[in-house]
């Protein structure tokens, strides 16, 4: 299990282009990188620097792919897969072995959307769709399609991934973003780890802010209320050649628990998942009232262009100490008291 960086923050907080972020994180002790897409389909010549650049420096490389999302986009599934090709040929040429998509529009949009064609059953009937047309090209390139895990639940996304029944087609598990769809990181990775193919490493918690939830788009590994040693174990156990890519920043996002349409888009409301709610919600005030995690009106007193490399470096020394020990089956992983 390599250990590698996802471009967002860093790449534009620091001003990089794709090779500088590459750079950047061998400079700080990474072995990957998952990449924006953009201009290495767009550009050839520059798509040579970026091969040349990820040889010279040994690094693995997954990144971006085109849409799925039939029913938001207006399009078709067959419109949407012809939209793959330049992107399986550009992996193809750079020894890429994962492209990453994504479903869905922020859970309190997307999931209460009512506009003919564009519900929630809508967007997971048009991705199925879409990826069923998209999966034969993944098998025919040996590339992995996976969907970054963020707007819906752990069951729906099983059902999406039971519906493509693809080997080439899989999730790329955020380990913080279940808090989005109101369930437990352990949990959520239970379900899904057998279809998890790449990854956000990332912890967090959530705490009360006025009248809504609030999700911390990310904070130090370890420091957070996910239990990173348990879902790290559950990976290895599903897919021991997974890349463990961290995702890590500092935004906070709003979830609006008191709006009754978006709790009851929610199937499976059970004792268990309120239980393991209230907890993380609990654990998540006594961090941000312990002076752990910075309050909302700090949020911008920091300088990040400082703060977030070193971050990375912490992240990094974290995760490398955690997957060592698993890797070596002397962690118990019952608790998380992994420290760099």
């Amino acid at each position: 299990m390599k250990i590698g960086l996802d471009f967002i923050p860093l790449m534009q907080l620091l001003e990089l282009d794709i090779l500088g972020f590459m750079e950047k994180a061998n400079e700080l002790g990474y072995e990957g990188v998952m990449l924006p897409s953009g201009k290495l389909i767009a550009d050839d010549d520059y798509r040579q620097e970026v091969i040349k650049k990820k040889n010279e420096l040994g690094l693995y490389v997954e990144m971006g792919g085109s849409g799925i999302d039939a029913s938001m986009s207006g399009r078709k599934p067959e419109e949407l897969a012809e939209s793959w090709k330049a992107f399986f040929d550009a992996a193809l040429e750079m020894d890429v072995n994962v492209l990453l998509t994504g479903l869905g529009t922020w859970p309190w949009e997307g999931r209460i959307i009512s506009k003919p064609g564009k519900s929630l059953r809508n967007q997971i009937e048009g991705g199925i769709a879409t990826l069923k047309q998209v999966s034969k090209m993944a098998e025919d390139n040996h590339i992995a399609v996976t969907i970054h895990t963020a707007f819906f639940t752990a069951d729906e996304y099983v059902e999406i991934m039971e519906a493509v029944d693809s080997p080439f087609v899989g999730l790329c598990l955020d380990t913080a973003n279940s808090f989005l769809v109101m369930e437990d990181p352990v949990e959520f990775a239970r379900k899904t780890a057998p279809w998890v193919k790449s990854t956000h490493l990332k912890d967090s918690c959530i705490y009360m802010h006025g009248d809504k939830m609030h999700w911390m788009g990310g904070c130090p590994l370890g420091r957070g209320t996910v239990d990173l040693p348990v879902i790290l174990d559950m990976l290895y156990k599903a897919n021991p050649d997974l890349n463990l890519s961290i995702e890590d920043h500092w935004g906070r996002s709003p979830v609006p628990i008191y709006n009754e349409e978006y709790m009851n888009s929610f199937a499976n409301w059970n004792g268990l998942r309120i239980i393991n709610l209230l907890k993380h919600l609990q654990k998540g005030e006594s961090l941000i009232k312990a002076g752990m995690h910075l309050t909302d009106d700090r949020i911008n007193s920091l300088d990040w262009k400082r703060v977030m490399p070193e971050r990375a470096v912490y992240n990094r020394i974290y995760l490398k100490k955690l997957r060592d020990e698993i890797e070596s089956d002397c962690y118990p992983c019952k608790s998380k008291d992994t420290k760099p």
